[in-house]
């Protein structure tokens, strides 16, 4: 054999020689041939004959292309499924090869194709890969039940006060630090007083977020019972000397008294919160900082400020000021310029502390933060809390009347939609029921009177001046208006007199933080006064879909729907109540009634109501959902 032959057979890497327009195999060095599983008769026979499993492949036609262009083609990876063992079993393989073409002595055109087969290397890569993936997903599992257990100890949300705009943020620390110790709460107290506390519990992870749920607990307690800063402070330092995973944790404690607006306040180991005046300017407020809670004595600095309409408190812990790369000053310049930006784009003052808490929220870059950040900030405000006072004829039309000012209403205040939707169910169903019991007989008044209560509430009274009536059909169906109206109030009373009805109602509401990841603020879509019913048929099954509000005044809309669903024969009848703003007591009878009537014709009408959705929470505050099957859209 000569040397140039050698070469060839021996070269540590495939190779190929092709002739023709069907490529026969002109030659094929030792670990070409083994590649496809040493084929007999292989030399001489065109590569379509020799190696047939590879069409579909692509592996003939990037042949014929540069056979046709003249065009070399190379490619890193490439997978191809070969029958290497002579038994059929295709098996995965990988290469980085090349393909160009030649020409002989004679001048007929030859392709010469060069490969190395880098299936060990790619599964080797791969298997890394996953097992990289996998550790990453582990992690990430592990952040999200770290951060899930934070967040749950967090407040679910902050009281709607007549007299002070609240809001709130958290932010984890970057991406392998996850959660921590960071809090903040805001307890209405005996008095007249409002507590506030920020603190932040030394390290990450699962331990330092119970130490947290820990110190909150604590400091709610003490604040509900009308205890001082110092009290508070107390408490904590003593629960810190109890327990090692809150050693050395900051807080800072304030007090305000909302007739006077004194604000109290002593710090732990925290920075001092930062005042925004009525004109825009940003300064820190003045007074000692003790020590973090366990360490020297127990007794705590407090210091006094008084506090006048359209200023704004922020609180913050100190992964707000320990940006990476800044200084301390630098950073708490940076916190000043960006608060005294947002003063700047006149956002209404109830609105404020939201807009501030979102944009110190959004400056700090929690990808390289090394600790999780909490933020709290509260506006003393200029002008009184919108109120609600209707006196409208009682009669089913004026319902849209109290939908849209109710609504209106609720919307000045901020009122957060899952309170929205208890709020307007409650106070619908008391409408309603002055108007098909107090004036069945008679058209008169019905009064619609709303506020915040000071303590995070919100009440509203209905009355009429006419004569309760009991109806004239008995159904099983009555009386889930007044249970809806129970379950969706945390106090109701009614007052049936001779003079007339008065309902009150009282719900707790709570503004809920800037959301995580988006900062963005909350947008309160307008809730519609009108029903929309479209009916789509297929098969056996007919689909109502129903959207907008659903009340007496239009009810009737949906039962000729249903109604027109039963007649067409069909097996089965959804009910799609996604898009459904409010669904009143009127519309639940009509759900419960034209269920009855399918059942007795041998048909079945299904619900379908996404969990969160104002049907859902209707269909579950009148215990319609133990009646009526309630499913998700698919």
């Amino acid at each position: 054999m000569d040397p140039e032959s050698v070469g060839f057979e021996f070269a540590p890497t495939i190779l190929w020689m092709f002739a023709g327009p069907d490529h026969r195999v002109l030659a094929a060095n030792r670990l070409a041939r083994a590649s496809v599983g040493d084929r007999p008769g292989l030399i001489g026979t065109p590569i379509r004959d020799a190696v047939p499993e590879a069409a579909g492949q692509q592996v003939f036609e990037l042949l014929d292309q540069v056979a046709l262009t003249g065009e070399p083609q190379l490619g890193a990876e490439r997978r191809v499924e070969v029958d290497a063992t002579g038994t059929g079993e295709l098996v995965e393989r990988y290469f980085t090869y090349s393909v160009v073409r030649a020409f002989a002595a004679d001048g007929t055109p030859v392709l010469i194709a060069h490969g190395i087969d880098v299936t060990e290397p790619v599964r080797r890569r791969r298997a890394a890969e996953a097992e990289a993936a996998d550790a990453r997903e582990r992690l990430a599992a592990e952040r999200r039940v770290v951060l899930q257990l934070q967040t749950s100890l967090l407040p679910t949300g902050l009281p709607l006060l007549p007299d002070l705009g609240l809001s709130a943020a958290y932010v984890p620390a970057g991406e392998w630090l996850t959660a921590g110790g960071d809090w903040y709460d805001v307890v209405p107290m005996p008095g007249d007083r409002l507590g506030f506390v920020l603190g932040d519990v030394v390290g990450h992870g699962p331990i330092a977020s119970g130490a947290m749920g820990q110190l909150r607990a604590v400091a709610a307690e003490r604040l509900v019972r009308g205890g001082t800063v110092t009290e508070v402070l107390h408490a904590l330092d003593t629960v810190a000397r109890m327990s090692s995973e809150a050693r050395g944790s900051s807080v800072c404690v304030a007090v305000l008294d909302r007739l006077t607006r004194v604000l109290e306040y002593g710090s732990r180991g925290h920075p001092r919160p930062l005042l925004l005046g009525a004109d825009g300017v940003p300064s820190f407020l003045e007074g000692p900082i003790g020590p973090p809670l366990a360490f020297g004595g127990r007794d705590t600095p407090v210091s006094y400020s008084t506090l006048s309409p359209g200023e704004t408190l922020v609180f913050y812990s100190d992964g707000v000021i320990e940006a990476p790369g800044r200084g301390y000053h630098d950073a708490r310049d940076r916190l000043a310029e960006c608060v005294a930006h947002v003063a700047s784009l006149g956002v209404e003052p109830r609105d404020l502390p939201e807009r501030l808490c979102a944009a110190v929220a959004v400056m700090v870059d929690n990808q390289t933060s090394r600790d999780d950040v909490s933020v709290l900030a509260a506006t003393v405000l200029t002008d009184p809390a919108p109120t609600l006072d209707l006196a409208l004829p009682g009669t089913a039309d004026q319902l849209a009347v109290v939908h849209r000012e109710l609504n209106r209403w609720l919307d000045a205040l901020s009122v957060h939609r899952d309170d929205r939707t208890a709020i307007a169910l409650c106070v619908v169903e008391a409408v309603t029921n002055s108007i098909e019991h107090g004036y069945r007989d008679y058209t008169g008044t019905v009064t619609v009177l709303g506020e915040l209560d000071g303590i995070g509430g919100v009440e509203v009274t209905v009355s009429d001046n006419g004569i309760w009536r009991e109806p004239v059909e008995r159904s099983p169906y009555r009386g889930r208006g007044m249970l809806m109206m129970r379950e969706c109030s945390d106090e109701l009373s009614v007052d049936a007199a001779d003079n007339g009805t008065t309902v009150h109602m009282r719900r707790t509401v709570r503004r809920p933080p800037v959301p995580l990841p988006e900062f963005g603020l909350a947008d309160h879509a307008p809730v519609p006064h009108t029903i929309s019913v479209k009916t789509e048929s297929t098969g056996a099954t007919v689909r109502v879909l129903a959207s907008g509000v659903v009340d007496s005044s239009n009810a009737g809309e949906l039962r000729a729907a249903l109604q027109e669903a039963a007649r067409s024969g069909v097996g089965t009848c959804v009910l799609v109540l996604d898009g459904v703003d409010l669904l009143a007591s009127a519309a639940l009878r009509v759900l419960y009634e034209q269920a009855a009537d399918l059942r007795a014709a041998g048909r079945t009408l299904t619900l379908i109501a996404a969990p969160a959705s104002p049907a859902a929470a209707a269909l579950i505050a009148s215990g319609l959902d133990q009646v009526l099957p309630v499913a998700e859209q698919d």
